[in-house]
Formats: structure tokens, C-alpha cells, sequence
């Protein structure tokens, strides 16, 4: 069962081995939730993005540019760095990120054309990365970041799950209302089982966890 005790110390094991291998601050929470990263296209704006507001993006591979066009359905969306025009062969350097946006978004790899952000920029807004296909695989700070999501499927475990990490107190401040399933704080008050969680991709990508902190 999804909610005994066997599964519940599985949860919690999967949990508590992100924040070692990210070395975590405290303030965020670790969730793992399903629809892929591409629902997380969707409930990034609608959590952080207020009536009428603003974002940043980078538009550097295919996932980024689904990114974008989920986006536009909630706000002013700046593209501030573009690769598209070299069939996103190069990652975009040298860009600028407007002072009045509500959060900038980035992809920090992309596995289609062969490119990874090295270097993340200072930003004036909140940051949110999709890490879908690198996470795992280097040292990154996460207290640069408001927001990191990356689907199971490239290096944790199978499809069927999504890692979310996010900043706590960055949450319900935009004034939005956010549908229940939508709402990053529904699944963090019910330690992301709120519905029915996708047990065996959760356990596997324990198993993966567990695997990468003793290598």
C-alpha cells in the first residue's frame, strides 16, 4: 500500500538522499510528484507568477521552448537569451534579466543539441531551473535556486515520477488562485502524497539514490 509504513520509509529515505546529495539548506522541501517536467512548465507560472505578471526565459533546446509557450498562457514572457536561430547549438551568454520579473527560467541541459549551461547568472527575480537531464551528475549550489525540477526518467530512476525542489517561503505570495492538484503547497502539506504517489518509480529512484551516494 501507498500509505503504509514500508512505502512512507521509502518516501522519506528518497527524500533525505536528495538533500545529502545536494547538500539542501534548510527551508526547502523535496517532492516527488508526477505529470513529468512537463506539468511543472505549467505549475511553475501558476505558482509564481502573479495576475498580469512577468518572466524571464531562456529559449536553448525543445524543452525550453515548451517552457515558454506554457507560460504565455499566464503573463509577459521576455525571451532574454536565444539559441534557436543556430538550432540551439550554443547556450546564449550576455543577456539581461528585467528587475520587475516575477521569476527567470532556465533548462540547464539539453540532451537534443548537446548543451549545458556551465555557469548560472546572478538574477534580480526568483530562479527557476528545469535539470531534467543533467541533475545528479554535478556539484550545483542549490540556494541559488527557488525552484529545481527534473523528471526521473534520465538519471533516477524510471518514468512515472518528477523531483521538485523548492523554496519554501517562496510560496503563496503571488496572489493567484491555484487549482488544489496545481499547488505546490497541497503536495508539500501532505509530504507528496496527496493522491496516490507513483510507488515504483519512487522506490527505484531510491535505489538509484542510494546507489550514487556510495560512487
Amino acid at each position: 500500500s501507498h500509505r503504509s509504513k514500508p512505502f512512507i520509509d521509502v518516501m522519506e529515505r528518497a527524500q533525505n538522499l536528495v538533500k545529502e546529495l545536494l547538500e539542501i539548506p534548510e527551508g526547502y522541501s523535496v517532492l516527488f510528484l508526477q505529470g513529468g517536467a512537463s506539468l511543472e512548465f505549467l505549475m511553475v507560472p501558476f505558482n509564481l507568477m502573479k495576475e498580469g505578471g512577468k518572466a524571464a526565459y531562456t529559449n536553448t533546446g525543445a524543452w525550453a521552448k515548451k517552457a515558454i509557450e506554457e507560460a504565455r498562457q499566464f503573463g509577459e514572457i521576455f525571451v532574454v537569451g536565444d539559441s534557436s536561430d543556430k538550432n540551439y547549438n550554443y547556450i546564449p551568454k550576455g543577456y539581461e534579466i528585467p528587475s520587475d520579473v516575477d521569476y527567470f527560467h532556465c533548462t540547464s541541459n539539453n540532451t537534443i543539441y548537446g548543451t549545458q549551461i556551465k555557469e548560472f547568472p546572478e538574477v534580480p527575480s526568483l530562479m527557476v531551473c528545469d535539470m531534467s537531464s543533467d541533475i545528479f551528475s554535478r556539484k550545483i549550489d542549490v540556494s541559488k535556486f527557488d525552484i529545481i525540477y527534473a523528471g526521473a526518467q534520465k538519471n533516477m530512476g524510471p518514468a512515472g515520477t518528477t523531483l521538485v525542489i523548492v523554496k519554501d517561503v517562496i510560496l503563496g505570495e503571488n496572489g493567484r488562485r491555484i487549482p488544489t492538484m496545481l499547488d505546490y503547497k497541497t503536495h508539500i502539506s501532505k509530504d507528496s502524497m496527496f493522491n496516490t504517489p507513483p510507488v515504483f518509480a519512487i522506490y527505484v529512484s531510491m535505489l538509484t539514490l542510494s546507489w550514487l551516494k556510495t560512487h
